[in-house]
């Protein structure tokens, strides 16, 4: 008897996946659509604050945002929900950042209250930026601003606080991660660090503005987004890891798997090691500016544009990543998920999930294509 895990194998509504080694980019090669001005303000202050990641990831999240968009969002509402979308990317950006980039857990700390009404941040807390919790709590009040003005927010308002809490747990276990490196294991980044995607946030924006949706569908669509939420940490482990590896984060997939298997030995990655973790490490803070995810940074946090120079034994164990099968368990996982997901077809009749999950293989050509991008 087949598995029941991939019975949608042969579903007309899994697209083909990928070859590792394409260069085609539909998101970043296609004319991209203008950030909207209500956010443009608040990046430049992002900036200004953290500035960890280049201009283009804002633009490649804001175009990538429709391709995966529940197709029962209202026709009106596109806009809202778009926006809204990147405002709480943002959000949960600079709350990753501060944790995982600079190992600030008390600024992290106050930026998890902001979102709960019974929680409250308090930017003037002794060892706290305030600079950095106030550009969030704007952040975030933008974000309310635009869900609550969602024809169904209330309704859906309690299950997106509880898939914000998971978001925050996952960038907790990432921090931990990369600090005790013998801590990670496969199994539990598919339990913890893939909510840090945001699939189940984005998508109670999406049906928050969909009248049409039958809530009777809900369980159903919740089981297709722990998949597709997989499918979307997948594609980004396999755009982030080698960029990450030499940053000194070993939290990804990619290379927690390699040490799992064999390919690479996990003594190289502790402290005594290859190198210790940037989030431990005394000298990785905003004084002396981290690498970003487009180049090597200033002391003032900005991008110069330089590719960060990764050491002979980082190139090695780049190669050996490369040189093994780990990259194509992935792929073949993304695909498995996907079929997974298409299961649910016939219990959706308010959402096409055909084209949703199109959307997701959007997502994964593009980071694939960006991974094989000149660097």
């Amino acid at each position: 008897m087949e598995n029941e895990s991939t019975v949608g194998h042969h579903s007309p509504l899994v697209p083909p996946v990928p070859a590792l080694d394409s260069d085609t980019d539909p998101i970043t090669d296609r004319e991209q659509d203008p950030l909207p001005e209500s956010v443009t303000d608040l990046l430049a202050r992002y900036e200004e604050c953290l500035g960890d990641r280049g201009y283009s990831s804002w633009r490649w999240l804001y175009s990538a945002f429709p391709e995966f968009r529940l197709s029962c969002v209202a026709d009106d509402c596109e806009e809202r929900v778009r926006t809204a979308k990147l405002l709480s990317t943002l959000f949960v950006t600079i709350a990753d950042d501060v944790a995982e980039l600079h190992g600030d857990r008390e600024t992290f700390a106050q930026l998890a209250n902001v979102p709960f009404d019974s929680q409250r941040a308090d930017p003037e807390r002794a060892g706290v930026d305030g600079s950095v919790v106030d550009l969030a709590i704007d952040v975030w009040n933008h974000f309310r601003e635009l869900y609550d003005a969602s024809p169904r927010a209330d309704e859906f308002a309690d299950l997106l606080a509880f898939d914000l809490r998971q978001v925050f747990d996952a960038i907790e276990y990432s921090l931990l991660a990369n600090r005790d490196p013998n801590l990670v294991s496969e199994q539990e980044l598919w339990t913890y660090d893939s909510s840090n995607m945001m699939v189940f946030v984005h998508a109670l924006t999406d049906l928050a503005n969909a009248p049409t949706f039958d809530r009777a569908e809900l369980a159903s669509l919740r089981q297709v987004l722990d998949r597709t939420q997989r499918m979307a940490r997948i594609g980004n482990w396999l755009a982030t890891w080698r960029r990450e590896l030499v940053e000194g984060d070993y939290s990804s997939g990619v290379v927690v798997r390699a040490v799992e298997t064999g390919v690479i030995e996990r003594d190289v990655l502790d402290g005594d090691g290859l190198y210790s973790s940037p989030a431990s490490d005394a000298e990785t803070n905003r004084e002396t500016g981290p690498e970003s995810e487009t180049g090597i940074k200033t002391a003032t946090g900005r991008d110069t544009g330089a590719e960060p120079a990764p050491t002979k034994d980082v190139d090695t164990l780049i190669q050996a990543i490369e040189d093994s099968s780990v990259e194509a368990y992935f792929l073949d996982r993304w695909h498995i998920e996907c079929a997974d997901a298409a299961r649910f077809d016939d219990a959706l009749a308010s959402v096409a999930l055909g084209a949703y999950l199109d959307g997701l293989q959007t997502i994964l050509c593009s980071h694939i294509g960006k991974r094989n991008a000149p660097r």
